[in-house]
């Protein structure tokens, strides 16, 4: 070998080593956008999730009622944009968990689908979409789901939250965007500026709730 090529060819393997750590560490990103319907009360009105990495932004509206939830490095808060307060879940709440409010993938579906050991049952049309039909069990919600997976785009199509009877209705989530790697500005995980943080209250359980059922958890919003 040329020893006068031996200092680039050095150079060139440090640059390429670095740029694949920064990719490795590049944080995960994840956009969707589902209208939900409860069978009993009708529409909910449209939801938006937006994570990176441990980040999330969930926003949305129903009955004129706007809701935002933001987490991130400080933790989890509900916003309160009437009394321009951000409320603060404790630790312990399911709300850190981006899957507390739809038990739908958020990441790679299929990588979500073998984690939670989910059962293809068969294959259907659904919005001109012939899709894989998956049936699990989501533990952050207690519930019960099945998800229409597109087979081309490999995309959420639907996903159905069982209801238990008497406990909690059965809801219809329809995907309208699924964007797995687009752009997360940081900007959406700042709480608004001006905004009282206060802390919320750790939940009190009731005599019922301190039976030991693994998976029980607040309702969805």
């Amino acid at each position: 070998m040329n020893r006068s090529r031996l200092p680039y060819l050095l150079c060139a393997t440090v640059s390429l080593g670095t740029a694949s750590l920064a990719a490795a560490s590049k944080p995960q990103t994840l956009q969707y956008e589902v209208k939900m319907k409860s069978l009993s009360f009708g529409d909910m009105g449209t939801r938006r999730m937006y994570i990176k990495g441990e980040k999330m932004r969930w926003e949305g509206k129903t009955a004129d009622l706007p809701i935002l939830v933001i987490k991130n490095s400080e933790g989890a808060f509900l916003i309160h944009p009437w009394q321009k307060i951000a409320a603060k879940y404790p630790a312990s709440s399911n709300r850190n968990n981006p899957r507390a409010y739809i038990p739908g993938p958020t990441g790679s579906p299929k990588a979500f689908l073998a984690q939670l050991k989910a059962v293809r049952c068969g294959r259907e049309k659904v919005e001109r979409q012939t899709c894989d039909v998956y049936s699990y069990y989501e533990p952050a919600t207690d519930r019960h789901c099945k998800l229409w997976l597109g087979v081309k785009s490999g995309k959420p199509v639907r996903l159905v939250l069982q209801g238990i009877n008497k406990r909690k209705d059965t809801i219809v989530a329809t995907y309208t965007k699924f964007i797995l790697g687009g752009p997360a500005p940081d900007s959406l995980f700042q709480l608004p500026k001006g905004y009282a943080v206060r802390p919320m209250p750790e939940p009190k359980l009731t005599s019922e709730q301190q039976a030991p059922r693994t998976g029980a958890r607040e309702p969805l919003s």
